[in-house]
């Protein structure tokens, strides 16, 4: 199991080291689109991700884990090939959901594929452990990522575009070597048989309280995490940094977050994943409150290093909960998928509305809504008696 472990976590490694993350913006400016375009494009991903989420999770279910992820990575391939030559919107679209459908593929399948191997070697108790170590590699990647982004878009902006698709087809690669493993369900090549696996995964998250509420909780935590990619580029432009040193920004974030993630199932198991989850939230809204207002100088420093820890902890705290509230593993892919889909829902309707409000305060309304988020689940949780998070074991 080790050598397969070590398989695995390079292919987490590799297949989020998306080298333009910190330039994508700038990218994009450069080709002619504005930054509401930008913002456009991100709900066009989500938009693209809450169609096909679903159903790419009952494929890794009924097809294999390892094939979702193989094609996964070459869809990432198609998608830096398409957006190395676009020139208007309607190719950043084509590029955008090429991406979305990789990251479908993945999300959920890789997770289940770790908790299936353990499961299979009777080790689900050290899952914890793992998605720990494996969200560190998948976050060191990104830093290395994006230190080498940024190096590769001071000589050419479309360079890092051609870097992500060799690193996805190592990554593709990779996921082939990786040792086949029996479809968790029997494969249902009808219509029906899709659509009720589909049907069942959704009816699964709303009928156990603990696991809505711990998808609800994702999706405003992923929304404030996610949203950092898009705004950090004109907001650290703004203040004087170019493309080497805004990639080195994110680069230095990915690597606070790693070693956080690699020992986040020890923070759990100190602290107890309620104090870990409302910490987590509470002290990132406050942290783009703060970040407002922030001049250049330490305290914007902070502020950053206060993201990137929650960056690190958010994986590893709130998978293995997901995962321990599905009872069934023939259906673990699909319904890690809704939780994902959901995310999706939550970012696709708050990025136009970004691009909307524009860039100069976009960092007062994404505390306002952590803050909206907070009280939302807090009022979910104690009015409407949703069960407490599981203990860590």
């Amino acid at each position: 199991m080790r050598g397969t472990l070590r398989l695995f976590y390079a292919f987490r490694l590799l297949a989020t080291s998306y080298l333009f993350v910190p330039i994508f913006m700038l990218f994009q400016a450069a080709r002619g689109l504005d930054f509401a375009d930008g913002l456009t494009l991100g709900g066009i991903y989500c938009g693209v991700v809450i169609v096909v989420e679903v159903p790419t999770g009952v494929l890794a279910d009924r097809l294999g884990r390892r094939r979702a992820m193989f094609v996964g990575a070459l869809a990432m391939v198609a998608a830096c090939l398409v957006a190395s030559s676009a020139h208007e919107l309607t190719t950043f679209v084509v590029a955008e959901s090429f991406a979305a459908i990789s990251m479908a593929l993945c999300s959920g399948a890789d997770s289940a594929y770790l908790y299936d191997l353990l499961a299979r070697h009777d080790r689900t108790h050290d899952y914890a452990r793992h998605e720990s170590i494996a969200s560190a590699w998948h976050l060191a990647g990104s830093a290395i990522a994006c230190a080498g982004g940024g190096v590769l878009a001071q000589i050419d902006l479309v360079l890092p575009y051609y870097a992500t698709a060799g690193v996805a087809v190592v990554a593709a690669v990779i996921a082939l070597a990786l040792p086949d493993e029996a479809p968790a369900a029997p494969p249902n090549r009808t219509l029906r048989g899709w659509t009720r696996d589909m049907v069942t995964a959704v009816g699964e998250v709303g009928r156990n309280g603990r696991l809505a509420w711990l998808v609800g909780y994702s999706a405003v935590v992923f929304v404030l995490l996610r949203a950092t990619i898009y705004i950090y580029q004109p907001y650290l432009a703004h203040r004087g940094l170019g493309v080497v040193g805004i990639g080195l920004v994110y680069a230095a974030g990915f690597v606070v977050a790693a070693a956080v993630a690699s020992r986040t199932h020890v923070l759990r198991s100190r602290f107890g994943d309620d104090v870990l989850l409302w910490a987590l939230l509470g002290t990132l809204a406050a942290s783009f409150i703060g970040l407002a207002g922030a001049a250049p100088g330490p305290w914007l420093l902070g502020l950053l290093v206060v993201q990137a820890i929650a960056n690190g902890i958010f994986s590893p705290l709130t998978k293995p909960l997901l995962n321990r509230e599905i009872a069934d593993s023939s259906r673990r892919a699909a319904v890690l998928s809704v939780e994902s889909m959901a995310r999706r829902v939550a970012m696709g309707v708050f990025s136009p509305l970004v691009g909307l409000y524009g860039e100069s305060g976009v960092m007062m309304l994404c505390g306002a809504v952590g803050i909206a988020g907070f009280a939302l689940l807090a009022m979910a949780r104690f009015r409407r008696g949703v069960p407490e998070p599981v203990d860590p074991s």
